[in-house]
């Protein structure tokens, strides 16, 4: 931990929410020694695996208010590697913030929410991309609105928010993902916030920041799987 990781936009949402909360949140091993930086418990700290580069996208992370400070919430990692492609927000159904209606007016046709292409949001019309858009358009790089929260609640965010039903969603299709599953993971076709976004930079054809970011949640899973054990058999 000697080298202090610089602030980026998770870590200060993450104060802000803390200084304007009622109560403090208390998350499952809320009393062990923890870094201030990567969250985990001191033994466990990870801080020294983090390698920021440039993204070939831009990002703009959603967090429902329940993930925000968890330790085990991923979406982080995506600002851990590419802090100055990335922003972050609250969600809220009805008072998004006035920063991030103006950043998404900015965005206004260089912007994609990645989000599966339900039944609910066909019967609502919403605006959908069946080929993924070029990851950058006359010197300017493409959008991707992350919506980070469980499934349940990403799909709240995402189909009750009036103020996000015209911007176009992609979806990564199934061949894609599979595709992905047999060349790095050995799960089924069930995805943290991190994994998602390393399939969508290699959907892209951007494999060497996906592999970055694939590495290095596997290395954050690791971590956090031996904090809850307290052990310290790390891979390094």
């Amino acid at each position: 931990m000697n080298n202090t990781p610089a602030k980026h936009s998770v870590d200060l949402l993450r104060e802000e929410c803390k200084t304007e909360s009622m109560r403090p949140f208390i998350a499952r091993g809320s009393n062990a020694v923890r870094c201030n930086h990567c969250l985990m418990a001191e033994f466990a700290c990870f801080c020294h695996l983090r390698k920021s580069m440039s993204s070939p996208i831009e990002f703009i992370l959603l967090f429902h208010r329940d993930e925000i400070h968890k330790p085990t919430n991923s979406g982080r990692l995506i600002a851990d590697l590419f802090p100055l492609d990335t922003q972050a927000y609250l969600w809220s159904r009805t008072e998004p913030s006035e920063p991030l209606l103006h950043l998404l007016e900015s965005q206004r046709g260089n912007c994609t929410v990645l989000f599966p292409n339900t039944e609910t949001a066909q019967a609502q019309n919403r605006p959908f991309r069946s080929v993924a858009p070029p990851s950058q358009q006359n010197n300017k790089k493409h959008t991707f609105i992350i919506l980070d929260g469980t499934w349940k609640q990403a799909s709240k965010m995402f189909h009750q928010s009036e103020w996000l039903k015209d911007i176009p969603h992609f979806e990564i299709n199934s061949e894609a993902q599979r595709s992905f599953l047999v060349r790095h993971s050995s799960h089924q076709m069930q995805f943290a916030t991190a994994e998602v976004t390393a399939m969508l930079l290699d959907t892209l054809g951007h494999e060497k920041h996906s592999q970055h970011l694939l590495r290095y949640y596997q290395a954050f899973n690791e971590h956090c799987m031996s904090s809850r054990k307290r052990g310290n058999n790390l891979s390094l």
